[in-house]
């Protein structure tokens, strides 16, 4: 039986082709209306994954162990180290804590952003900014690895020629700082201004 996150996740793959579909029956001569578009499916979609995983938009919620089920094993794990790691009780986390990118074959990408994970002991988040974490992993969870690890800004996900790229926002106080990894098939590769950074 399919969870809800599952049928959350294949209504939003049906919106999206119908929706693709209409957008190339109009043609073209829209490029601004097509991006209008495109982002409405994104926030539609992303809000449709959270209600369907039970937790609360916008504010704490506390995991039942029926949702910490429904999560991939790779996640869980990360999230029981965070809760020992906050010497929490229970684990509360905000929509947007766990972001999926499919590849095929029920292999996919999973970033958590811990900023969206309560701990009352400040040790996910410094001045630096909030842990994020990249994990490869199979659906049926025999495939699980962390790929990278940091505390940043912000992380953003996305395939573009068929590859994985992760923005990395590690600006500081005073300063900007952008980098981009790019998965080859083994391990992440980051370029920046002063060279390349080895990643796990």
């Amino acid at each position: 039986m399919r969870s809800r996150m599952d049928e959350g996740k294949a209504a939003g793959g049906r919106f999206s082709r119908r929706l693709i579909g209409k957008i190339d029956e109009m043609g073209g001569e829209i490029p601004m209306m097509k991006l209008a578009l495109a982002l409405a499916f994104c926030l539609a979609a992303a809000d449709a994954q959270g209600r369907a995983s039970g937790v609360a938009q916008g504010g704490w919620s506390k995991l039942s162990a029926a949702q910490l089920h429904r999560l991939p094993g790779s996640v869980r794990l990360a999230l029981h180290q965070a809760q020992a790691g906050c010497g929490a009780d229970a684990i509360r986390v905000r929509s947007g804590f766990a972001r999926y990118l499919p590849i095929s074959d029920g292999l996919q990408f999973i970033a958590i952003h811990f900023e969206h994970v309560e701990c009352g002991t400040g040790q996910l988040c410094t001045p630096e900014g909030c842990l994020h974490r990249v994990l490869f992993s199979s659906a049926d969870g025999k495939v699980q690895r962390e790929i990278w690890r940091g505390k940043v800004r912000e992380i953003d996900t996305a395939f573009f020629a068929g590859n994985l790229l992760i923005e990395v926002d590690c600006s500081q106080a005073g300063g900007t700082c952008k980098r981009q990894l790019k998965w080859n098939g083994k391990s992440l590769q980051i370029s920046t201004s002063s060279g390349a950074i080895r990643a796990r």
